[in-house]
């Protein structure tokens, strides 16, 4: 896996292409969570190998909503890789992430 990698939508992972960022694009929940676990599953083993490299996992929310249990215990997994979840092309930005998870998670409003 490369250090940084993203998920979502076309126009989304061609973006990040345009800076050098490999991406795939996701359509369905089978794809999203393929790509998730193939992520995860790319980071343990090269730090089972021996060699720790620090992972970044860029979601957009749309994908994340397709696999919402997978990427909720990516985030609670202290194994890594990071997940930050950002807004797609056509999602409407802004929102609280954080007291959304916290909400999901816990069943508590912020």
């Amino acid at each position: 896996m490369t250090v940084l990698q993203v998920l979502g939508d076309a126009d989304t992972v061609l973006a990040f292409a345009l800076g050098g960022v490999a991406g795939r694009i996701v359509h369905a929940a089978a794809d999203a969570r393929a790509a998730i676990a193939e992520a995860i599953d790319a980071m343990r083993a090269e730090e089972a190998s021996g060699t720790i490299v620090p992972c970044l996992l860029v979601i957009t929310t749309r994908v994340a909503d397709l696999a919402r249990d997978l990427v909720d215990a990516a985030v609670l997994d202290t194994r890594g890789p990071l997940v930050i979840e950002i807004p797609g092309f056509g999602d409407e930005p802004g929102g609280d992430p954080v007291g959304h998870f916290v909400e999901r998670v816990l069943g508590v409003q912020l």
